[in-house]
């Protein structure tokens, strides 16, 4: 009786284990399910941060040109600034040298407007002076004349003096 117990138990142990061991072999398959579906998200989690890594570094890589080209840009603006500021000072000198020249043309034309006046009284005076020149000229050309025909005739009175 004692051995029937014992073989009853025995036999109530071995089913109950055999059961747990069916419980683990269900929980063994579930949990390498899981196990291979968490495989699967993690390969999944890691395409996706290498596609996010890559899209990473082209962003950062385009921020960096953008960077570069906006430099490149800035120092060209200030170049450009630079060069129109010494356009504008180019321009007040030359406005400047404008003004200057325009004020001697000024002096000029006004010097030329005398000088035009002076010419004219001089050159009236000389054709006042030739034709008093003339005049003169004319008048000893005739007491010339007069002289030598005076002469003559005091050479006759002489000669008809003398005979």
């Amino acid at each position: 009786e004692a051995e029937q117990r014992s073989k009853a138990e025995a036999l109530r142990i071995k089913k109950k284990l055999e059961g747990e061991i069916n419980e683990l072999e269900i929980a063994l398959d579930h949990a390498n399910k899981a196990n291979s579906e968490a495989q699967k998200s993690i390969k999944r989690y890691q395409t996706q941060l290498r596609e996010a890594e890559c899209g990473y570094e082209e962003a950062s890589r385009s921020r960096q040109e953008m960077n570069e080209k906006a430099n490149l840009h800035e120092r060209r603006a200030q170049a450009l600034a630079a060069e129109m500021e010494e356009s504008r000072a180019l321009l007040d000198s030359a406005e400047r040298g404008k003004r200057q020249t325009e004020a001697e043309l000024v002096e000029a034309r006004q010097a030329v407007n005398e000088m035009t006046g002076i010419n004219s009284k001089a050159s009236a005076e000389k054709r006042s002076l030739e034709g008093s020149v003339h005049t003169m000229q004319a008048e000893i050309d005739d007491m010339l004349h007069q002289a030598k025909s005076s002469e003559e005739k005091a050479k006759k009175a002489m000669v008809d003096a003398a005979r």
